[in-house]
């Protein structure tokens, strides 16, 4: 099991870090005043070009986090069923 699992995560983080953003769709959404300030700071600090960018690095880093997540899950109970079975 844990061999799958860790294959199916690393596969799709692969595939995230090496095709990227190759097809873009326009996603409409709706932020709270309080988003849109902070991510203009960012913006007028450099460390983004524009709202897209930032948004788009933000979900990457969440959706690699969240797989990061499961694998750790799926390790953890690989490890409890070594130790006491099932």
């Amino acid at each position: 099991m844990f061999k799958t699992v860790l294959s199916k995560v690393l596969n799709s983080i692969t595939i995230v870090i090496l095709f990227g953003d190759v097809k873009m769709q326009t996603v409409p959404t709706k932020l709270t005043e309080r988003l849109v300030i902070e991510s203009e700071e960012l913006i007028k600090e450099g460390w983004y070009a524009n709202k897209s960018e930032l948004i788009r690095d933000a979900i990457r880093d969440l959706i690699i986090k969240l797989k990061m997540q499961k694998l750790e899950k799926a390790i953890k109970e690989d490890v409890e069923w070594g130790l006491y079975g099932e």
